[in-house]
């Protein structure tokens, strides 16, 4: 579908739904439903120009498009035998985890479907459980299913297109997103991250495997670093990369636990930082892909700081 001129207006779409309070990790786990409820409320006060998208729930065969069958099996096991965490890694989970980490899926799914169909150009997704560290038959670091794969490959399989870009600007690397892409050259992954951190990832020399080399770039940054380091590795490394991949589509893994005073994250970035990298993810959009971006909420544990990060994204998107 041809777009309209990208100095119009864009239409932005929105997804939040309180079915993500519903994974529950326990009244002092950083990743609790109470940061989600402060996002969710801040998001309910956009202008009615942000338009809110559904969700559904994603099929099995869509799980597996990034996921082993017997990992999707042992998770399912796992939250159906009320374990408290996953037998495969550090992660929490309670009665409803398997429904809601669907949900996170389909609502991915959903808004892809949107901005395909042209009703938005672009659209951020708020939801939980995360998914940047699930490995293909693993489970770990919050993360039960990885949405960002598996809606990388639902774009290819369903929609036809033939190179994505994942961004991921989270302060952990995402190592689940990096092994399940790592020898894939039709899908470009970027990491932006706090070097020596959990999941002990992401290293500078990693740039792929086999037919993928090339096609993996991890940018680690120093411990206490601000934002004027990050968008300085975009302006070196990132611009030119996505300039020469020419993707069809823009992910973008949205973690803001790099934001300053998060209790997790040890880098110093300000909402201004967030606003510049939308910013910027629009301008490759609207250059590569006819205005398509669609990003997903991964960490950020200052539930504040959380919602003042995630305005700054939307708004930077529009």
């Amino acid at each position: 579908m041809l777009r309209s001129d990208p100095m119009d207006q864009r239409k932005i779409g929105i997804h939040y739904d309180p079915v993500y309070e519903e994974h529950d990790t326990g009244p002092h786990h950083p990743e609790s439903a109470h940061r989600y409820q402060v996002l969710r409320k801040s998001l309910e006060a956009l202008p009615e120009e942000f338009k809110r998208l559904g969700r559904r729930t994603a099929k099995l065969e869509e799980v597996l498009l990034a996921h082993d069958k017997a990992y999707h099996d042992t998770a399912k096991h796992d939250i159906e035998a009320l374990r408290e965490t996953l037998s495969t890694g550090d992660t929490n989970i309670s009665k409803d985890s398997y429904k809601v980490a669907l949900e996170a899926t389909g609502a991915m799914l959903t808004a892809a479907d949107a901005i395909m169909d042209g009703a938005v150009d672009s659209a951020y997704c708020a939801l939980r459980p995360p998914g940047h560290h699930a490995l293909a038959a693993r489970g770990m670091g919050f993360c039960i299913f990885n949405h960002i794969a598996i809606t990388a490959r639902y774009l290819q399989q369903k929609h036809g297109l033939k190179k994505i870009t994942i961004i991921d600007w989270d302060v952990h690397h995402g190592n689940g997103t990096e092994a399940i892409f790592i020898s894939d050259p039709t899908v470009l992954y970027i990491s932006t991250h706090q070097e020596d951190i959990y999941p002990g990832t992401g290293q500078a020399h990693v740039r792929g495997r086999g037919d993928g080399l090339g096609f993996n770039l991890n940018l680690p940054l120093p411990r206490a670093s601000d934002g004027k380091h990050a968008l300085k590795a975009w302006d070196k490394h990132i611009t030119p990369k996505i300039n020469k991949f020419k993707p069809d589509f823009l992910l973008v893994s949205a973690g803001y636990d790099a934001r300053k005073d998060d209790p997790i994250g040890g880098l110093n970035w300000d909402d201004e930082t967030f606003a510049q990298m939308t910013k910027r993810c629009v301008q490759h959009a609207n250059k590569h892909c006819q205005g398509r971006i669609l990003s997903m909420l991964e960490g950020g544990y200052n539930p504040e700081g959380l919602a003042l990060a995630s305005l700054a994204h939307v708004k930077a998107l529009a």
